[in-house]
């Protein structure tokens, strides 16, 4: 019986999820909790140009402060896990992102989550953004590093 690898990075990202948003369990929309259904709004992904979606997204992001953990669909590829990126270089991230992975960022599900200002932004594949406060940290639960 074979295991599915996981980045290492996980357990840390989804710990800092947790303490943002508590109760959520996973960078899938699906098992965050905190975002009410009726603040979702539409957000094409198919018609309009990969630029405008990049840019659109991005002014979602542009009250973002400190360092991000990004997730996006190649996150989930055991070399990958999920991203960081401090937000004043976020721009620059999304717009070679296609160059540096050979992968369109906004190719499916995007999440970022800023601890610093407790902001998480999801894009939805099937076409809607949403943008939530929760609580912003400074430490993360758990225990980080070596035990001594």
């Amino acid at each position: 019986m074979t295991t599915t690898a996981r980045h290492v990075n996980w357990d840390f990202a989804e710990r800092v999820l947790d303490a943002v948003l508590p109760g959520s369990t996973a960078y899938n929309p699906d098992r965050m909790t905190g975002i009410p259904l009726d603040a979702w709004r539409p957000f094409d992904l198919t018609v309009r140009d990969d630029d405008a979606i990049e840019d659109d997204f991005l002014t979602y992001c542009d009250d973002l402060e400190g360092p991000l953990i990004v997730v996006n669909s190649t996150s989930f590829y055991p070399d990958q896990g999920p991203y960081f990126v401090d937000a004043s270089n976020l721009r620059d991230f999304v717009k070679a992102f296609d160059t540096r992975v050979r992968d369109y960022f906004m190719w499916t599900d995007v999440l970022v989550v800023s601890p610093a200002t407790g902001f998480v932004v999801v894009v939805q594949d099937d076409g809607y953004i949403v943008k939530v406060r929760g609580n912003a940290v400074t430490a993360v639960p758990g225990d980080v590093g070596d035990k001594a």
